[in-house]
């Protein structure tokens, strides 16, 4: 069995302390593992979610990027996490499974405007991407403790709400899966795939779930995230949907715990795709 690839590269690192661009390089050496560096995503990429403007001005320096500042390195680093999420969202379309992007920064990029360290929204780009490709519907189920309300903000400019799902907190994923176990949360993923039908399933993995993440909005205790991570990815392979899930979310200093939390979303992946291999399914 072939381990849960990684799609990561070192220009994702900014010249910015912030844990959510710190937390990358941790996980990938504790991943312990090849990489596959993804091509920059250019400027036309990001006008697939986002007003042409915004887009202008955030990239020429005209406009703050979601971390309030104007940076060449934010912003080169922006065209390689973005990039990742789409990289990884077409292997698995093409080979089938799971895989990983080492990205965050994304749902509360809006249309037309950054906030919250999001600046372009590339669960949205990736999602277009995947429908111009020929994918009927994509769902994306974000496990992030906060409201995507940028994504929602993307699909509503765009005009896909019947083509791209936006499952967020207090809107199908929240406090009400609090204390599932790994077959509660796939049945959970299970009946969103049922009923929506896609033929890309993106999902963030967000840390920040973590019940004493400093930011308050956590309910599930660390053996409760892996069910979670566990439960959503085996849902995915027994429908044989292919998967990508990202490092939304999670700020606890020092890091390790949130660099823990990541790690363990990786053995819930590579545990789902051994057990589907082992239960014969052609998607692992």
């Amino acid at each position: 069995m072939k381990p849960t690839p990684i799609f990561y590269s070192p220009r994702q690192v900014a010249d910015h302390a912030f844990i959510s661009i710190l937390k990358l390089p941790a996980f990938v050496a504790g991943a312990a593992r090849a990489t596959i560096e993804p091509d920059p995503f250019a400027d036309a990429d990001f006008k697939l979610a986002h007003q042409t403007g915004y887009v202008d001005d955030v990239l020429s320096l005209k406009r703050s990027n979601g971390f309030g500042t104007r940076s060449e390195s934010i912003n080169q680093a922006l065209t390689y996490s973005n990039a990742s999420l789409w990289e990884a969202a077409r292997h698995v379309l093409d080979q089938g499974g799971l895989a990983c992007s080492v990205s965050q920064g994304f749902h509360h990029a809006s249309f037309d405007s950054s906030f919250g360290y999001c600046t372009f929204n590339g669960l949205v780009i990736a999602a277009r991407k995947a429908l111009v490709g020929g994918v009927n519907k994509v769902l994306i189920i974000d496990g992030d403790a906060h409201y995507g309300d940028g994504t929602d903000s993307c699909i509503k400019a765009l005009g896909l709400g019947q083509k791209i799902i936006n499952i967020t907190r207090d809107r199908g994923i929240g406090h009400a899966q609090k204390g599932l176990d790994a077959e509660g949360w796939c049945r959970f993923t299970d009946n969103l795939i049922r009923r929506h039908k896609p033929g890309l399933v993106i999902y963030q993995a967000g840390a920040d779930a973590w019940v004493d993440d400093p930011y308050g909005c956590g309910y599930l205790s660390f053996d409760e995230l892996g069910w979670r991570d566990l439960g959503i990815f085996n849902a995915c392979l027994r429908h044989q949907i292919p998967a990508v899930w990202n490092l939304a979310g999670g700020y606890t200093e020092p890091m390790d715990m949130t660099v823990s939390i990541h790690l363990q979303t990786l053995r819930m992946s590579d545990q789902a795709m051994m057990q589907a291999v082992q239960l014969g399914s052609p998607t692992a």
